[in-house]
Parts: structure tokens; sequence; C-alpha cells
């Protein structure tokens, strides 16, 4: 007998919420421990944007937060698989979490490797995570 299934919509936004809040907490400690070269304006993307092409923004910086969110879209699609147990319900995790992460890459300018690992990565990460049945 399998294990009786949660719903798949609060499977969903629990595992957004559990990715969210880890990609956020790698993100903010990410900034405390390499905080942005004084008198950039973190809210202005044109600022942002500079910085990236004069190689003023910290590597380890970008590298955490692409960490962060890699992080949270496995657990997240743990969380999906736990609660729904179903794989659709993973998928459409992945597919939601993967265009919040677009979305921050269209404001926040960032350099090709994030692209590559936010908006590629990061589905595989979530769908590999729900992959099997826990």
């Amino acid at each position: 007998m399998s294990p009786k299934s949660g719903s798949p919509v609060s499977a969903i936004i629990c595992s957004i919420v559990v990715a969210g809040a880890i990609a956020y907490l790698v993100e903010t400690l990410s900034h405390q421990v390499m905080p942005y070269t004084s008198g950039l304006d973190a809210t202005d993307p044109a600022q942002l944007k500079l910085a990236l092409e004069a190689g003023e923004l910290p590597l380890l910086g970008m590298v955490l937060v692409l960490g962060g969110w890699l992080l949270g879209a496995y657990a997240g699609g743990r969380v999906a698989i736990s609660i729904g147990k179903q794989e659709w319900v993973v998928m459409t995790f992945a597919v939601l979490f993967t265009v919040g992460i677009v979305m921050n890459l269209l404001v926040v300018p960032s350099p090709t490797w994030m692209w590559i690992g936010g908006a590629g990565a990061t589905p595989l990460f979530a769908l590999g995570a729900g992959s099997g049945r826990s």
C-alpha cells in the first residue's frame, strides 16, 4: 500500500515556501559576509549592471546566491514529493520556482553562468530531488 498523499496544492505551496526561504537565507548570508562596495545601491539595476561589468561584485557572493537557488530547488523538490507523492507536483514546483529565478535574473543584472545555473540547473535539481517517492 502506498502512503496517502497530501493535497497537491499544499505540497506546491509548502515546497515554494521552503525553497524561497532557503534561497532568501543564503542570499542574505552572502550579502552579510561579502557586502557590495560602498556607495552601491543594490536596488538600482543600472548601478548593479555597471558594477558587474566593472568586476566589482564579489564572485563568491554570486556563487553563494546560485548555490542557495540550487539548494532551495532540491529541498523544494523533496518537500513536493514528500507531501504530494506525485511527480507532476514536483514538475509544477520546478516550473514555478524556475520562473521565479528567471524573473530575478531579468531584474538583477547577472553573468551568463548564473543564467545557465539558475534557469538551467534549478529545474534539474528540483526534478532530481523529486524523482523518487519518499
